[in-house]
Parts: structure tokens; sequence; C-alpha cells
């Protein structure tokens, strides 16, 4: 039987080896963190996730955008997670942590709305089934029915306003300029125009608000 790869498969296979060690590096890193006990796994493989995308230049790609990050990240949760989960588990017995560990349904209600499956694809979206409010209910549905476009808009603004000059420092201000902009192209060109725009707004930082301020910050660090 013939099988055949894909073009990402064989880009994640030529570099295996070296993602493999950039996890092993990252993980040492997060090691030794002075708030290392502090880690939930959800947060502690998109760290992972993020120390590995910060080496771009170790990996050969030959871009640093938000489409390449993504592939990156999408390559180390989709093919390590058993791997970073026994790291995790090691780290924090090592450690003697104490505490939750693991995400359950007790987050705080600031982060009952953040949809990480969206960076990777709708399938692994779990909307919440409890939201009887149903203007947030299908503004949520709306957008995430137009995740592609979110993406794309997203990733233009972001590679068109990366800079040094303008944006040196200003985390908050480069993540709510690039929202602004996203939100207005999601109004007036993508149909969703049944909601008013501060809720679109809001509901688009909960979903794309982290990657931007990570994007940004991992951009700073490595050409300013």
């Amino acid at each position: 039987m013939k099988i055949i790869l894909t073009e990402n498969q064989i880009e994640f296979i030529r570099r295996y080896k070296k993602i493999k060690e950039l996890i092993d590096e990252g993980i040492d890193v997060i090691s030794n963190e002075k708030n290392s006990c502090h880690y939930i796994y959800d947060d502690f493989i998109e760290e992972v996730c993020w120390q590995v995308s910060d080496k771009m230049e170790d990996l050969n790609m030959d871009t640093e955008t938000v489409n390449a990050i993504d592939k990156v990240h999408g390559w180390v949760k989709d093919n390590f997670n058993t791997y970073i989960l026994e790291k995790f588990e090691i780290m924090i017995n090592d450690l003697k942590c104490s505490g939750r560990f693991y995400d359950d349904d007790d987050d705080d209600d600031d982060d009952e709305d953040y949809i990480p499956g969206l960076m990777y694809g709708v399938d692994n979206i779990q909307e919440n089934d409890d939201d009887d409010d149903k203007y947030y209910s299908t503004l949520k549905s709306s957008l995430i029915r137009r995740h592609n476009v979110i993406m794309e808009e997203m990733d233009h603004y972001i590679t068109n306003n990366l800079s040094c000059d303008e944006y040196p420092e200003d985390v908050d201000g480069f993540k709510d300029y690039i929202l602004e902009k996203v939100t207005d192209e999601m109004m007036f060109n993508h149909n969703v125009n049944k909601w008013e725009w501060h809720d679109v707004y809001l509901s688009l930082e909960n979903i794309i608000g982290k990657q931007i301020k990570k994007t940004f910050k991992s951009w700073i660090r490595k050409h300013c």
C-alpha cells in the first residue's frame, strides 16, 4: 500500500528531531522559572509551543508570520502532547508543587468564553451549551463559522503593522489596534453586522486577544 504524505507532514518530518530538541530546551527554561508551580497543563503546553516558535530560525522556516507560528504550534500539540504531559507531571513532582494542574469547569469567569480551538480548526471547538443568552450565543456561532476569515484578517493586520518604532513596548495598544481593525472588517465586510460593535470586539478579544499579544511579543524579541 502506497502512503502519500502531505506537504505539511513532510515539513514536519524533516524538522522532527529539531522540534523535539527545542521542546526539551523550552521545558528546561519553564522548569527553572520561579512560578513554575503556577502552571496548569493547558498553559504549560501553550508556553512550550511559544518556546519552540521563538526559535523559528532553528527550524529553517521561511517566514515568521502568524500562519507559520500556528503551523509550528500545531505540530507540537498534535505530535508531542503525550510526551509534554509526561514532562509536565515529572516537573510538578520534582518541584513538589501542590494545587490544581489541569483545567476543569471551575475556571474564572474571565476565561470561560476563550476558544483556543479556534486557532487550529473548528473541529476542536467546544461551545458552551449552557449559554442561554441568545444574543451572545448567536454572535459566538457567527464568529466560529468565520474562523478562517478571522485568522486571515488578523494575520493581514499583524503582518502589515509590526514595527519597532510605533509599538516598541505597548503590547496592549498593539492588541487593541489589531482588534479594532479585525472588528471593522468582520462587521462591515463579512456580514457580522447584527450585533453591537463593542460586543463583536469583546468576543474577538476572547478568541484572538492572547494570540495577538504572544505573536507581537515574539516578533519584538527577535527584531527590536
